[in-house]
């Protein structure tokens, strides 16, 4: 009977273990960023990576605005910007997380540097990107394929020469030959959603 218990301590000790890695840099879309899990907040956060790598503060966003959030692991390769959820003021909840530090993969093989191609094959389908040359320019738009509504990738034109019809506030076709001429590549700092 002792054998037992024992056993069956040693199995949940285990299983506590893995599910709180905190050498863990794998990103699973939906569930995870290392530790990190849709609903956690700040003192969560402290608890599985430690108090002093988590720092408060304003994030940069679009237009010159700012988020209230968090840098994990600053200045490091194992970097994040973590989002409070504005919806819970005086709770500071996951909302989303900016992958900053290269130490950190996508499950799925999802990386900076891929072409339009290679992230078609991850949704299992076209998309549309926004035009070029402006705040919102160079999102993608998954809607409808496996990446909806559980990540922001911006694509950035690895040509210096961008022609006007694809620049500016209007949607593009992943599959758009003139697109794919400027080879747009998925730029760094990817946005997970924890929502």
């Amino acid at each position: 009977m002792n054998r037992y218990i024992t056993c069956l301590l040693l199995s949940a000790v285990m299983l506590h273990a893995d599910e709180f890695d905190p050498a863990d840099n794998t990103i699973v879309l939906g569930k995870r960023v290392g530790l990190i899990k849709p609903g956690m907040t700040d003192a969560d956060i402290e608890r599985g990576y430690g108090k002093k790598n988590l720092k408060n503060m304003g994030l940069p966003g679009p237009e010159g605005s700012t988020f209230p959030g968090a840098k994990l692991f600053e200045g490091t390769d194992r970097e994040l910007e973590i989002v409070w959820d504005p919806e819970k003021e005086g709770k500071k909840v996951v909302f989303d997380i900016r992958i900053i530090g290269k130490a950190w993969t996508f499950e799925n093989g999802l990386k900076a540097g891929m072409s339009i191609e290679e992230v078609e094959k991850i949704n299992g389908r076209p998309f549309k990107v926004a035009g070029f040359s402006w705040d919102y320019g160079g999102y993608a738009n998954f809607e409808g394929g496996k990446l909806e509504a559980k990540l922001s990738v911006r694509f950035n034109p690895s040509m210096e020469e961008i022609p006007e019809y694809l620049m500016g506030d209007k949607q593009i076709a992943s599959t758009d030959k003139k697109l794919r001429a400027v080879k747009p590549k998925v730029e760094e700092g990817v946005t997970v959603f924890m929502r």
